[in-house]
């Protein structure tokens, strides 16, 4: 039986590189391209524009059909116009919401468009 050695692939044609692991992959190792930053930025992936952006924490299952859950944080960004199947921050009188752009009435205004949901896997 032949031991699995994580592994790195990079060829020029891809622009960046590309890197393929095989079992647990040494994190020393994607330091070694010297300028190169390859280390996991959730910022970056997640908040596109961070002057716009907030954080909700959401309460209630009332999505949870859509996969957003009691206890998840939604990222939205006040920047996004919505489009109609968005899932939008509103405000109502007994607080803030989430809604379907497409299912707002004429009084409610989004106060933001919801761009990613952050779901605890395991508690």
């Amino acid at each position: 039986m032949r031991d699995i050695e994580p592994m790195a692939y990079s060829d020029e044609s891809y622009g960046d590189g590309v890197s393929v692991h095989a079992g647990f992959p040494n994190p020393a190792a994607d330091r070694r391209r010297a300028g190169v930053q390859l280390s996991l930025d959730l910022n970056q992936h997640l908040i596109k524009r961070p002057s716009s952006s907030f954080l909700f924490r959401v309460a209630g299952h009332s999505w949870a059909s859509d996969g957003v859950f009691d206890g998840d944080i939604a990222v939205v960004d006040r920047a996004l116009s919505a489009k109609p199947t968005d899932l939008v921050i509103i405000w109502q009188s007994s607080g803030f919401s989430i809604s379907r752009q497409q299912q707002l009435s004429l009084e409610d205004e989004p106060l933001g468009v919801v761009t990613s949901i952050i779901h605890q896997y395991r508690r």
